[in-house]
């Protein structure tokens, strides 16, 4: 509890000096600039795993903004080794902020692990401020697991998971490339309890309306990540287009 209460000292801390240092024009990531109203992206990914072992995929994602506020979304993804089909819903409004965003957004989410016969529904909302050089996000989920082998199923339902995360970037987030760290309980298509993810992302604007973008997510097992035995590590490799 010590540790988490330091964490969310320091997001706090940083959050003034964000904000001064952020005070050139910025519309945010998931920005309608009045030109586009659809975003398609695209990865493939790979990477290990200590429970399944090497692994690989695709994800696609479609979002649409419907006004400069409100956008609705959906996600799916196949990874092969573990056997797994996702799929998600996301819709959002965003609130414009002095030196940046906040976004409301809730998510259905669905995924089936077919090595397992194990399948995973999670509903989430969260808020997410998002600044030139600083995003946090804050949140709850209900995540339900069941399972239906030879016949016989059970089931299981964490009412409450609370959502964290907290990203940086090296530079102001509308420069064409950036680099940037993260640490979060979530990713496109799960969320956990207290295990936590470390990671690097990036993004290069090739031409638009163009962008590479990449992600090193690293995820240590036990309890707020304190055990050193790694549980997964992977690599995301991606292109995303506005239209």
């Amino acid at each position: 509890m010590k540790k988490i209460i330091t964490f969310m000292s320091l997001l706090f801390m940083l959050l003034p000096v964000s904000v001064s240092v952020s005070a050139q024009g910025y519309s945010g990531e998931r920005f309608y600039d009045g030109e586009h109203k659809n975003v398609i992206s695209g990865y493939v990914m790979g990477g290990s795993n200590v429970v399944t072992g090497g692994f690989g995929g695709l994800s696609g994602t479609y979002v649409r903004h419907f006004t400069p506020r409100w956008f609705l979304g959906g996600d799916a993804q196949m990874q092969f080794g573990k056997k797994l089909f996702s799929i998600d819903a996301t819709g959002g409004y965003r609130l414009p902020v002095k030196y940046g965003n906040i976004y409301f957004t809730g998510k259905i989410m669905y995924n089936y692990y077919g090595k397992f016969g194990f399948h995973e529904q999670a509903y989430n909302l969260s808020a997410t401020w998002e600044s030139a050089y600083v995003d946090i996000r804050i949140g709850e989920s209900i995540i339900h697991y069941h399972s239906h082998v030879w016949g016989k199923g059970w089931g299981y339902t964490e009412p409450l998971t609370f959502t964290f995360g907290f990203g940086v970037n090296i530079r102001h987030r509308n420069n064409p490339w950036n680099l940037g760290l993260f640490i979060r309980n979530y990713d496109q298509f799960y969320y956990e309890n207290w295990n936590i993810n470390w990671g690097l992302r990036w993004h290069a604007r090739v031409k638009e309306p163009w962008t590479l973008f990449g992600e090193l997510n690293v995820r240590p097992a036990g309890s707020i990540s304190q055990l050193a035995s790694k549980y997964e590590t992977s690599m995301k490799i991606g292109l995303r287009y506005k239209m």
